[in-house]
């Protein structure tokens, strides 16, 4: 049997927040993508092979027999939504009825064992026919890619998740690790440092940016490429995390529990649009320029290269053109769990929580651990699967091999996409800018910049000033326990 990508050519990139899909437009650019996930499946998926599917009685109780005894059942397609595979060794299932028919708290209601197989693949399925509308999913390369540098053996296994779909199947169930205790002590550490942590994301999405894989998608949805999208974009992912930390994601009752999924199944469906093979090549090649944006006469992205030639060391390869990405991957999914801790994580006193104890990082972790589990990461690929010693010293790698030679590399797409962000947050907080925010994240990171910091201007250097300016982070303490004081209780 023969692998392919999704078929489908509806999503959005990874990471982002739901709005990013609402105005994605078809391979002629003029109807809604999202829209075509409310369709019902045509002939053209009833038509698919049985071996491709599965259906099991004990998997879901609801599927008519298929008359052809259990070896048969298990190879037919669950009417009921069911994804999961009979029996270890039988053909991964398709999770095309599920995206189409609907969202992950609905499979569940019909079929509680919908995601206990790792067949539960975003855009992936098993096909015993060749097909025009997929993208041939690739063998894992990125131990050959990265063979000639020294990583640690923990960095070295999750660059294996580069190849393996975003979504591994997890139950929306606690698991066996769990330790209530510690995740609700992350909660706490949000009501705590809320300021700090928000602070921190910034940060660690203008360092996402210099990473090709998820800044193409970001640019290609179009919500993200001027000040108001990105700050309507931003604030809604603020919003998506408030949720979570304030709600119980492990209660199938509360709002956070449906909002996790939710964003869960929007990665799905992002996953088969950008894997598509209509839409791979586009976004692919997407550039800022395309959307209509033009580089200035003097932007900041030469003289950040200038500067970091010499002391970035060697970046990470994560793609070739023999052997282009898999959208929303394992590997990005995990990216973006260091994105939300590992600036902090890694460097606490510089983000302001000072205060902040080993066992409070520890939470931190521990809670994006569980969150990452919920989004359909594979506790092998989790990011957050180690110790804060562990996962410091991981963040540190991921600084060294993937983020400075991703600033050593940028353009003027990542220029543009992280100035549209800084100024759309500019509108609400008027201090911060692109210049001061790179500034202080390269004093974080320990690179110095001189060509970059003579050409910031008087106004961007003051910012810098204020945002050292210890007190202005302590606001974190001062007011988040009494804004949050349910999750104390």
């Amino acid at each position: 049997m023969k692998t392919h990508r999704g078929e489908s050519s509806e999503g959005e990139s990874t990471f982002s927040c739901p709005e990013d899909l609402e105005d994605l437009g078809d391979s002629n650019g003029n109807s809604s993508l999202v829209s075509n996930y409310n369709r019902q499946p045509g002939a053209e998926e009833s038509a698919l092979s049985p071996s491709a599917m599965c259906r099991s009685d004990e998997c879901c109780p609801q599927s008519p027999s298929c008359g052809g005894g259990a070896s048969a059942r298990r190879r037919c397609e669950c009417t009921g939504g069911c994804v999961c595979a009979g029996e270890a060794g039988a053909p991964r299932a398709s999770q095309n009825s599920l995206n189409n028919n609907s969202d992950w708290s609905d499979a569940v209601a019909k079929c509680p064992k919908a995601f206990s197989s790792n067949g539960c693949a975003a855009g992936i399925r098993t096909d015993a026919g060749e097909s025009s509308g997929h993208v041939r999913r690739r063998g894992g390369s990125a131990k050959v890619l990265n063979s000639d540098m020294s990583l640690s053996p923990r960095l070295k296994e999750l660059l294996q998740g580069l190849n393996e779909p975003g979504d591994s199947g997890n139950p929306p169930e606690p698991p066996d690790w769990l330790d209530r205790r510690l995740f609700n002590r992350g909660r706490q550490f949000y009501g705590r440092f809320l300021f700090c942590i928000f602070f921190s994301d910034l940060l660690a999405l203008l360092m996402m940016f210099t990473v090709s894989r998820i800044l193409r998608p970001l640019i290609y949805t179009g919500r993200s490429d001027t000040p108001q999208r990105a700050l309507r974009r931003y604030v809604s992912t603020i919003l998506h995390v408030v949720a979570w930390y304030s709600g119980d994601v492990w209660d199938p009752e509360d709002p956070a529990h449906r909002d996790v999924l939710s964003v869960r199944s929007i990665h799905n469906k992002s996953a088969r649009v950008l894997n598509s093979s209509t839409e791979h090549e586009k976004v692919s090649g997407i550039d800022v320029r395309a959307r209509g944006h033009e580089e200035p006469r003097c932007p900041f992205s030469p003289a950040v290269r200038h500067d970091l030639r010499q002391q970035a060391e060697q970046g990470l390869v994560l793609e070739t053109p023999d052997d282009p990405p898999l959208y929303i991957s394992q590997w990005d999914m995990l990216v973006t769990q260091y994105s939300f801790l590992g600036v902090l994580v890694a460097h606490p006193r510089q983000m302001g929580a000072w205060r902040a104890s080993e066992e409070d990082l520890a939470g931190l972790i521990h809670f994006w651990r569980g969150i990452g589990w919920l989004l359909g990461v594979e506790d092998k690929y989790n990011f957050c699967n180690g110790s804060v010693a562990d996962t410091r010293a991981l963040c540190l790698e991921m600084e060294r091999h993937l983020i400075l030679p991703g600033f050593a590399a940028a353009d003027w797409s990542h220029e543009h996409m992280a100035t549209s962000l800084m100024a759309g947050i500019n509108h609400m907080v008027p201090c911060l800018s692109y210049p001061a925010m790179l500034r202080f994240l390269a004093d974080t990171l320990g690179v110095r910049l001189p060509s970059f910091v003579r050409q910031m201007s008087l106004r961007h250097t003051c910012q810098v000033i204020q945002e050292k300016n210890p007190a202005w982070r302590l606001k974190s303490e001062r007011y988040n326990v009494k804004s949050f004081p349910h999750v104390y209780a």
